[in-house]
């Protein structure tokens, strides 16, 4: 008995010993991790409203894109709010907000039609599919599909107009994250937003505040290169999250609102709730400035001249598929860009397509010549100085291909100068192994192509340019590889390449040493100091013998004093440059095929030649097709180069 009495005594000795453990475990050791838990839970940090993006400014500090303040109406979901609430508010307040309800769809209102129909809807389901859903022989999302399938045009007649703006105001309610502020009208009317600010404790979840929207100030100019701005997408929550944004925060979407998101950003206020009042313990702050390597003057001329002349274009024979070319205007001495336009004319609109500088590509031709003949004199298939008969080209089995006309015989200067494709054509067959004998085999070594690739990578051609945009396109490179297709690649009438390459090309023979990273940040600065400062990029050095670009350089001098690019630019500028046409295709029925023969050009130039200031570049896909009638093609290219060149040393 005793014996028992012993163990139960030393059970309770140890179980208090147990308890005085926890609670100095608890009240000494944990105790400042508990008070900081019980300070988290009595005491809330909220977030206040977004502060205003960081404006963006051209080189010399012209306001580009600023923050205009906006009248906003939204909606947060009011904690367990019934599905029918919902709807009945929706059916309250459609009246006092005019909304573009024609953005409806037919896919919405069946969803709504399952939402209130839902019993009616399950009966239409067959018992088989029932039991193949039942089985996970169906997704939920196949199995919702399904659902929308037996929803049918008479049952959705039933809604009326008045039906549907309550049916859209409530998908605008529910879009997007429970637990966010659906944005249901921005740029609200003083009477919208009144009633709403006026009636918010009458109508659950409705609220108004100012929000900010980006205001550019000279209209569509590099509208889309500044890019969008938005609400946080579900496939990029992640990202966000971890960086960490709140998903209702504004971010940019696109181009350099996305690239610089991190520095444009503003920084919200903090406040502590504590007891039910607010106390600031952070500033908000205004997000940081991005200052361009753009000129908006620059920028304006080009963009006035490209569309006064697209319009003119299309008065023109010949140019029915003709409807968009680009230019890019930088600084061949550091990568910068001053000017980059693009213009898109289409069902008698004029629109800004900037983006395709970088995006689009197309066959360039004879532009890329220059690349070429120092890939030759490289490697050893042409010495500076030597003479060819310009004649047609005979291999076997394929037709002739020749220049676009006989010029009998010539040096590589004059080569350049006139644009002999059959000079090009001589020098790939040498760097093929060929030994050409007219209509004769021709059978080239397998790394033919990666030589002139290799080399045309040194300039820019077939590699990107590292612009600080997304999405930069590399274009299109030819996977065939006998005798006739290397001969069209030195020419210029295979791979393809965008405008911002021919820019990055043209400036790397322009100073003769470097491939500068294309790029259009300056600077960024908050309100006192400069945050970062862009320092030009070197992607590579050239590794060419300086006398063949030197004597490359003579030759592009030729070609705008006295060879195909004569009267592009006034002499007096001292230019050099180069001119390229191309054979395209088009698809001229829209039926996915390209099927109409076209003709592209392309123009590269840098001026002054001994001390360059300028690289500018232009592409213009499609300026004439190939018909049996007319051979014209109308001088875009020259028309424009010679516009601007001629006014852009004017601006101040």
């Amino acid at each position: 008995m005793l014996r028992k009495i012993n163990i139960l005594n030393l059970l309770i000795y140890v179980v208090f010993l147990g308890i005085i453990g926890r609670l100095y475990f608890l009240q000494i050791i944990k105790h400042d991790y508990y008070m900081e838990l019980l300070d988290k839970l009595n005491n809330k940090e909220v977030e206040g409203d977004t502060m205003p993006r960081g404006k963006i400014y051209d080189r010399n500090g012209v306001l580009l894109v600023d923050n205009t303040l906006v009248k906003t109406i939204y909606y947060k979901k009011v904690d367990n709010i019934k599905t029918r609430d919902e709807i009945e508010l929706a059916y309250k307040v459609k009246d006092y907000l005019d909304l573009d309800y024609s953005k409806l769809t037919t896919s919405y209102l069946k969803d709504f039609y399952i939402l209130t129909h839902e019993e009616e809807v399950n009966k239409r389901i067959k018992d088989s599919e029932l039991d193949d859903y039942k089985k996970r022989k169906m997704t939920d999302d196949e199995f919702y599909i399904l659902k929308k399938s037996r929803v049918t045009d008479e049952d959705l007649g039933e809604y009326t107009d008045e039906d549907k703006k309550a049916i859209y105001l409530y998908f605008l309610m529910n879009n997007g994250y429970s637990y966010d502020d659906k944005i249901i009208k921005t740029n609200a009317s003083n009477q919208e937003f009144a009633y709403f600010s006026e009636s918010n404790s009458k109508l659950q979840g409705f609220d108004t505040k100012y929000t900010y929207d980006r205001y550019y100030v000279y209209g569509d100019t590099l509208k889309s290169i500044f890019g969008n701005t938005g609400k946080i997408t579900s496939e990029n929550k992640n990202y966000y999250l971890d960086k960490g944004y709140s998903l209702n925060d504004t971010v940019g979407l696109s181009n350099l609102e996305y690239v610089y998101d991190d520095y444009l950003k503003g920084e919200k206020e903090i406040y502590l709730v504590r007891n039910d009042e607010k106390v600031l313990v952070k500033d908000g702050k205004v997000g940081n400035d991005l200052y361009l390597t753009i000129d908006i003057k620059l920028q304006e001329l080009v963009d006035k001249i490209l569309e006064e002349e697209i319009k003119n274009a299309k008065g023109m024979p010949n140019t029915r598929y003709f409807d968009r070319s680009y230019i890019t205007i930088s600084n061949p001495n550091d990568g910068s860009i001053l000017a980059m336009s693009g213009r898109l004319y289409q069902n008698g609109k004029m629109q800004d397509y900037s983006v395709g500088t970088f995006t689009d590509t197309m066959t360039s031709g004879s532009v890329v010549k220059g690349a070429s003949i120092l890939t030759g004199y490289s490697e050893g298939a042409v010495k500076i100085g030597e003479f060819m008969v310009d004649e047609c080209i005979k291999i076997k089995a394929t037709p002739k291909k020749c220049s676009i006309y006989t010029m009998g015989y010539l040096n590589d200067l004059s080569a350049i100068a006139k644009s002999s494709n059959v000079y090009q054509f001589k020098i790939a067959l040498r760097i093929g192994g060929v030994k050409y004998r007219y209509d004769g085999p021709a059978v080239i070594k397998e790394d033919a192509f990666d030589i002139y690739r290799s080399y045309f990578s040194k300039f820019g051609l077939g590699v990107k340019t590292g612009i600080d945009l997304p999405n930069e396109s590399l274009g299109y490179k030819g996977e065939g590889g006998d005798a006739g297709l290397l001969m069209n690649f030195a020419i210029g009438q295979y791979d393809t390449y965008t405008n911002i390459q021919l820019n990055q090309y043209i400036s790397t023979i322009a100073n003769g040493k470097y491939r500068y990273q294309l790029h259009l940040l300056s600077k960024i600065q908050d309100k006192d100091n400069i945050l970062l400062n862009f320092e030009p990029v070197i992607l590579n050095e050239l590794d060419i013998k300086e006398e063949y670009l030197n004597r490359l350089k003579r030759a592009l001098k030729l070609v705008m004093s006295e060879g195909t690019g004569k009267n592009y630019i006034d002499l007096g500028h001292n230019p050099s440059g180069k001119t390229g046409t191309s054979e395209t295709f088009v698809d001229s029925n829209n039926d996915g095929k390209f099927e109409t023969e076209s003709i592209s050009t392309a123009f590269v130039s840098y001026f002054p030649s001994d001390n360059p200031s300028y690289a500018i570049s232009i592409s213009t896909p499609n300026i004439s097709y190939i018909n049996n009638s007319s051979s014209y093609i109308y001088p875009f290219n020259k028309t424009v180069i010679r516009k601007i060149t001629d006014s852009m040393y004017q601006l101040s």
